[in-house]
């Protein structure tokens, strides 16, 4: 692991791991980054509303010790609060998506009251974006390919479509849903373009390219 730490959290808080994780790091299944910024790491098993049973399958390690144990950790330095991603080691690759809610109701609801007060855009932060699935996954080999959003659309229903530039042109591709925010936080780039009107589309022919409205 490089010696610069990755990750923007601090390296001393703690996580809640699962304990075969500890054992066999090869096991992992998935991660939470809770609406705190803190971390729960997973062999894929659920936490249980028992507590018992919560103690014997989790424990805490610090954050540095997690990513010393799973250094794939810290391709996630970019993961937006109120997120998972679940680990594929076929691919070493990371696949997101968006946590759609807790055990704790009133929490959940207080949340979300401040996530759509802060919003500054159209639509509303907790609204399903469909993105292309290129645009969902974060590879953690040496080929990284770019990871960028060409076009953005504004359906006539105000529903929301991003496009990757991993996709061809006038190629069919797969999209997944995320919630709008966590797109914008993933894709700040996209930001620029959020006060579309519905029927608008947006294209741009580079990563870094100025965004050009091309119909609507």
């Amino acid at each position: 692991m490089s010696t610069e730490w990755p990750l923007r959290q601090d390296p001393e808080a703690p996580v809640i791991i699962a304990l075969a994780l500890v054992n066999d790091p090869d096991a992992l299944g998935f991660v939470v980054l809770d609406d705190e910024d803190d971390w729960f790491i997973s062999d894929g098993t659920e936490l249980s509303d028992d507590v018992l049973v919560n103690r014997e399958s989790f424990g805490k390690l610090s954050l540095r010790e997690a990513v010393e144990l799973l250094p794939q950790l810290g391709a996630l330095a970019g993961l937006p609060t109120g997120m998972a991603a679940d680990w594929d080691p076929e691919r070493r690759t990371w696949l997101l998506s968006s946590v759609t809610g807790s055990d704790d109701e009133d929490e959940d609801v207080r949340l979300l009251a401040q996530r759509r007060a802060a919003w500054k855009y159209e639509g509303s932060p907790d609204d399903e974006a469909q993105i292309s699935s290129g645009l969902t996954e974060i590879p953690t080999g040496p080929q990284q390919p770019v990871r960028a959003v060409r076009q953005v659309v504004r359906e006539q229903d105000g529903t929301w479509l991003f496009v990757g530039f991993e996709v061809p042109e006038a190629e069919d591709f797969e999209v997944e849903g995320l919630d709008l925010e966590h797109v914008a936080n993933l894709y700040p780039d996209v930001r620029s373009v959020l006060r579309a009107a519905p029927g608008q589309v947006y294209d741009r022919a580079t990563p870094d390219g100025d965004w050009e409205l091309v119909e609507g």
